[in-house]
């Protein structure tokens, strides 16, 4: 990102997040290449998913079985005190919370995986969706935030991929995004699997212009950047 990307950066507004929603809301398995692309260019696949079998990761097949299994004994949406850390154990460095706010146009993340925040080169816990993306003035903030918006919607579990930040040391990110009831609020948290895929080296002027890029105060701790 360069300091023309950044004047160019067009912070969603929640017309533009409801209409990518609604796209997204139009199809029941994979969204179409086209809607995904018009999206954002660097997603590669937006999907509502049924069964652990369509997922590549062990770690998101095992969050949707354990969903799935929350489900059927509630007859409807888990709610979010019916997670048990210990049975989570496989996936939790790779868990973030989040706590929806405004009917899902936003969210402020209440858990930040430690492998997450090692690749993120931040831990955002506390920060809202929409404050992370005004600092990192990322692409991707029309993507989190039209489906967190689909989800509300209908609550119902759903993947992503799209390509990472090229200021990070990922080459993507694979999101398994579950939503999760609170008392007669069908949808008051999402329960994420985030895990990066691939890797790159970045260059020393890379990694000293992290700080700037994620909005971090004090020098760039540097060591979970290396291979």
């Amino acid at each position: 990102m360069t300091q023309v990307d950044e004047i160019a950066w067009i912070d969603p507004s929640d017309a533009a997040i409801e209409g990518s929603a609604d796209q997204v809301l139009r199809f029941d398995g994979v969204v179409d290449a086209a809607v995904v692309k018009a999206i954002d260019p660097a997603v590669e696949q937006i999907a509502w998913i049924t069964s652990p079998g369509q997922l590549e990761e062990p770690k998101h097949a095992f969050l949707l079985e354990h969903w799935q299994a929350l489900a059927k004994a509630r007859q409807g949406i888990p709610d979010r005190r019916d997670l048990d850390v210990l049975d989570l154990v496989p996936a939790l460095g790779n868990l973030m919370m989040l706590e929806v706010e405004r009917d899902g146009f936003d969210a402020t993340y209440r858990v930040y995986g430690t492998n997450v925040a090692d690749k993120a080169a931040r831990d955002w816990t506390g920060f809202r969706v929409s404050e992370m993306n005004r600092t990192t003035k990322t692409a991707a903030a029309l993507l989190y935030r039209s489906c967190y918006r689909a989800i509300y919607r209908r609550p119902a579990p759903l993947f992503t991929e799209h390509a990472s930040p090229p200021y990070l040391s990922v080459r993507s990110w694979r999101r398994l995004i579950l939503p999760l009831a609170d008392g007669d609020r069908r949808c008051a948290r999402f329960l994420v699997g985030n895990l990066p895929v691939g890797q790159r080296i970045l260059t020393p002027a890379e990694i000293e212009d992290l700080p700037r890029r994620t909005g971090r105060i004090g020098p760039s701790d540097s060591a979970h950047l290396t291979p």
